[in-house]
């Protein structure tokens, strides 16, 4: 594998950072919001428009905005690399705070980060929507589609300082909190022509008719820090998230504690059963912070949880800025080798601060599974079109409909819970090789965690063999040799499940006799520790 420099270290590129803002908007005439004066003089050559949000969000109203909801502004941060480019675009967002502060510039040091490695990065002002406003993250969707459309309208004027540096094919959202929930609804918006915003709202249309669009932009990835879900919802359901997605959330989170996001993802890579085996093409990957709160992600926000409870301010930057930074290495700046960091987060190791503890997910688009587990809850199956059956000894196993966060609560994502008290008790799935098209992809994949439940000790990593046959070989691998199986962050009394997804080449399984396109079982054997209690979200062949 190619050397990987650190992602959270500053590039080469020297940067000018610039405020962008729409004129006219007086915020000097408001004492209570002097803090947003810094947008009232912006550079003549980076003035912007404004838009009408009515449709969608009404303002916050214990606030003295100097505007209405029909004309707000677009005012932003903006690191720009120097040279001809063109460079990728990042736009970020900020979610729900205190209105009379200014929230915007809390990912500046994100910003800075990206410029260094040439690509523009901006961070955008959604305060107006901060307060005690609710359903309003629709709105925070369409402010952050409107940025974008403004960069692309500068690339596009031949005497604006942008022009032709804008590469609108490479482009990512990102946001936190409720704007972290927004780029979900603004990837999901970005496709349409016209949107209704609820059920006593007019269908409002996207193709820049009534101003608003039109949008279409290649969106590369959508990133959600800490971010709500269902806070606002669209009249047709849940959004799904049609692109490449990255969500990061900490253990200590204060505010956004449900880890709302696992929502989204797990809408995001639903199985269609009919199709199981049809990649969408887009990827995915999480990544979960054990001792990360939710404000210490935005530099400006002070930390809503007590210092001796949560990982310093620094240590969670750097852990925001070395994955935020591979998913822009990889994804913007088309540096392949950075999305090993995404489907292994030991990877990075070396960059991240001492004794830092996390869990990562990673979907590849291409994949076919072995068990996905939501054809019910019935006795455990080999999901079609792979042929098998299920075998167990000394294991308890039955699917739950369950939210692997907050253990217990329903949800539609089924998981298989194995319990076991003896060792060498195992799960066996017995596979038809001719339906197992194994050769054409690189990795067995699982996805799986341990609770808090009463047979896993506390505070102990829990461990287990995995065994793949062909013909008359069998390879033993320790789960552990491919990643800890960390047991919860226990909070308030509770601890959360996250399944840790585990990697096993099939070039290592090669190495010890497998033929991948001969795979006859894949058995999870426990026989580390004398009882146990898992979590298995899904068995797959992937890349």
């Amino acid at each position: 594998m190619t050397t990987l420099n650190n992602p959270s270290l500053a590039g080469p590129t020297p940067f000018q950072t610039l405020i962008y803002a729409s004129p006219g908007s007086n915020y000097g005439g408001v004492p209570s919001l002097v803090q947003y004066t810094i947008y009232d003089t912006p550079d003549p050559a980076w003035l912007t428009q404004r838009i009408d949000i009515s449709p969608f969000a009404s303002l916050g109203a214990s606030v003295p905005w100097p505007f209405p909801n029909t004309s707000v502004p677009l005012n932003g941060h903006v690191c720009v690399p120097r040279g001809r480019g063109p460079f990728p675009l990042a736009l970020f967002a900020h979610g729900n705070h205190n209105p009379f502060e200014n929230s915007t510039p809390g990912y500046l040091y994100l910003c800075a980060l990206l410029a260094s490695h040439g690509i523009i990065a901006a961070t955008i002002d959604a305060n107006f929507l901060n307060g005690f406003n609710f359903g309003e993250n629709d709105a925070r969707a369409i402010v952050h589609l409107e940025h974008v459309k403004q960069f692309r309208t500068w690339n596009a004027t031949a005497t604006h300082p942008l022009h032709g540096k804008v590469d609108l094919n490479r482009i990512m959202l990102c946001g936190h909190s409720r704007g972290g929930e927004a780029v979900g609804h603004a990837s999901f918006f970005n496709r349409l022509a016209s949107v209704k915003p609820d059920l006593f709202t007019p269908v409002v249309p996207l193709d820049g008719s009534g101003g608003l669009g039109p949008y279409r932009f290649a969106l590369t990835v959508v990133a959600a820090i800490a971010p709500t879900d269902r806070q606002y919802q669209p009249v047709s359901g849940p959004t799904v998230v049609p692109d490449n997605y990255f969500l990061i959330h900490g253990s200590r989170d204060g505010d956004v504690s449900t880890f709302a996001g696992y929502n989204t993802y797990n809408r995001a890579r639903a199985v269609d059963q009919p199709n199981a085996t049809v990649s969408g093409g887009k990827l995915q990957c999480l990544l979960w912070v054990y001792g990360a709160n939710h404000n210490q992600f935005n530099s400006a926000w002070a930390s809503e949880t007590a210092p001796a409870t949560t990982m310093s301010r620094a240590d969670q930057e750097q852990v925001a800025e070395v994955h935020l930074g591979a998913l822009a290495q990889a994804l913007l700046l088309d540096r392949t080798e950075y999305r090993e960091v995404l489907r292994d987060h030991t990877v990075a190791e070396m960059w991240e601060p001492d004794g830092v503890r996390l869990v990562s997910q990673y979907q590849d688009s291409e994949r076919i599974y072995l068990q996905h587990q939501q054809e019910g809850l019935a006795a455990p199956q080999i999901s079609l079109p792979v042929q098998g059956s299920v075998q167990t000894d000394a294991v308890l196993a039955t699917r739950q409909l369950t939210d692997l966060v907050n253990a217990g609560a329903p949800q539609t994502t089924i998981t298989l819970r194995l319990e076991w008290s003896a060792f060498g008790a195992h799960v066996q799935l017995n596979v038809v090789p001719e339906t197992l098209p194994a050769a054409r992809y690189g990795v067995l994949s699982l996805r799986v965690g341990q609770s808090t439940e009463a047979k896993n000790a506390a505070g102990r990593d829990q461990d287990f063999t995995i065994e793949v046959t062909s013909g008359c070989r069998t390879a033993a691998i320790a789960a552990s040799s491919v990643h800890r199986l960390l047991y919860p962050d226990v909070v308030s009394g509770a601890g959360k499940i996250v399944m840790q997804t585990l990697r096993v080449p099939l070039g290592r399984l090669q190495e010890l006799g497998i033929e991948p396109g001969d795979i006859r079982s894949v058995a999870l054997v426990f026989d580390k520790r004398a009882s146990g209690t898992l979590y298995l979200g899904d068995l797959q062949i992937s890349n």
